[in-house]
């Protein structure tokens, strides 16, 4: 099932979001965006379907899922294909309006927030106290959405192309050091570069 039709959100609906859901916490946490929500915030593109957020724990995740259920939040009770391979630990809507899948430290079992990654995060200038909001390095959203079963990150992927500018050296590192734990990263990687090269683009396989 696919989901259900709700309105593509910009920065600043996101950002509202995340001060309501701020107040509602009963801790401190980190949360890290990887996602469209992060290209929203980087200007790379307008608006996002949903928004993608990553945890360093599942203590993290538990208190803001516990936040945003008080907003009127509901876990979906079917997801259609693409989000279920996501694996995320939770997929959670509010009416129409937007989607927000959480994943726990790492997504897809090929993918995970690493000690470079965070290191590499921008914090957001978000007026929180308790939710500190993370988006990922261009570079590193650019490796998630190249290893994703979802075709419209391939959309993604050409708008970092065109509108970043792109050093695969910082991409095929992070790629090595994961692909210690995870197997199939390279071929998942250099998959979706062939189909970027097929479409015109410049492009930098992992060998």
């Amino acid at each position: 099932m696919e989901k259900s039709p709700y309105t593509m959100q910009n920065w600043d609906y996101i950002k509202n979001e995340f001060m309501h859901i701020d107040k509602r916490l009963k801790k401190s946490i980190d949360i890290y965006l990887i996602g469209g929500c992060a290209l929203s915030y980087y200007g790379v593109k307008d608006a996002t379907k949903d928004i993608d957020v990553l945890f360093k724990n599942q203590y993290d995740c538990a208190a803001f899922f516990n936040a945003i259920t008080e907003l009127g939040y509901e876990t979906a009770e079917q997801y259609f294909p693409p989000v279920v391979q996501m694996e995320g630990a939770f997929y959670i809507h509010k009416g129409d309006e937007i989607w927000i899948d959480l994943f726990v430290h790492t997504v897809m079992n090929k993918f995970e927030l690493s000690t470079t990654i965070r290191q590499r995060a921008m914090k957001t200038d978000i007026s929180t106290k308790k939710l500190n909001v993370y988006c990922l390095n261009p570079h590193d959203i650019f490796l998630f959405k190249s290893i994703t079963p979802r075709v419209r990150d391939e959309n993604d992927l050409m708008l970092l192309l065109t509108k970043t500018t792109v050093d695969f050296h910082i991409i095929h590192e992070e790629i090595k050091r994961q692909s210690k734990k995870f197997n199939g990263l390279k071929e998942a990687f250099n998959t979706k570069m062939k189909k970027l090269e097929e479409k015109g683009y410049h492009v930098e396989y992992m060998k």
